[in-house]
């Protein structure tokens, strides 16, 4: 939080001075008169704060650990009305973000925690550094598509390697409207994993089957249509021969089925 004491000659100046000083406007800082000295050329001692904000607090945070930990970078903060978007620059950001994310991730838990309890608004946070978010998004949903391929080819579930609550909706995500796979997590925090799994074959309300089975219906039904007496045999037999009168195809039985013939 910044904070200046301004002696001028009234306290519109000595206020003007400070803002021009915080970089800030009238709305974001609160100004009061600390002392005021001289009989005939008064001078007037201001003191101005920057105002506490949910903003403020995260920037303050945020650029406070990174002072103690003596890293080249900065956190520059946006307000939002959904969350506190943190952006991370400097030659050390790549330390900030670590192996896959996981000092981002702490550091952005952290600041949570600190927002959320001197906050009501209760907003999101993210804190990202040289488009890393982007970044990983684009390749836990090529992953994610790929294994699905993978699952969706060998009917056979795949478990993936622990994740983050971030990267377990990445994943949920990519895979939502998919028609061959479905996803599930599993385990307890922070070993919570992501297992893709094959979908069972839809239900064929119209034909009354598993599309699966569409082959062994389509048997039955060869079979339930074959003659069961010598009159139904030589009624069919009949019908084929005029059927072969008019086009010139008939049919002719091969291995357990039926089998047309062209002349």
């Amino acid at each position: 939080m910044k904070s200046v004491e301004i002696t001028a000659n009234s306290f519109e100046e000595a206020l003007e001075q400070a803002l021009e000083e915080l970089g800030l406007d009238k709305s974001q800082v609160e100004a009061e008169k600390v002392k005021e000295t001289g009989l005939i050329r008064k001078k007037i001692t201001v003191k101005v704060t920057q105002k506490v904000t949910g903003a403020t607090m995260v920037s303050d945070f945020v650029n406070g650990i990174i002072q103690r930990m003596n890293i080249n970078c900065a956190a520059e903060v946006e307000e939002k009305e959904d969350a506190f978007y943190v952006n991370l620059t400097g030659d050390d950001t790549g330390v900030l973000i670590g192996y896959r994310g996981d000092v981002l991730d702490a550091l952005q838990y952290l600041s949570l925690l600190v927002v959320n309890k001197n906050n009501p608004d209760n907003k999101r946070l993210v804190i990202d550094g040289e488009n890393y978010r982007e970044k990983r998004i684009a390749t836990l949903s090529k992953l994610a598509k790929k294994i699905a391929f993978r699952v969706a080819k060998s009917h056979k579930a795949e478990s993936l390697e622990p994740m983050n609550p971030f990267e377990r909706r990445i994943i949920h995500s990519a895979l939502h409207d998919d028609r061959f796979v479905t996803t599930e997590s599993h385990g307890e925090e922070p070993n919570r994993y992501i297992v893709i799994s094959p979908k069972k074959p839809a239900f064929d309300r119209e034909r009354g089957d598993r599309r699966g089975d569409r082959g062994n219906r389509e048997r039955k039904e060869n079979r339930q249509s074959q003659p069961k007496t010598e009159s139904q045999a030589a009624e069919r037999q009949q019908q084929e021969n005029r059927n072969f009168n008019k086009t010139g195809v008939t049919r002719m039985k091969s291995y357990g089925g039926d089998m047309k013939k062209f002349f």
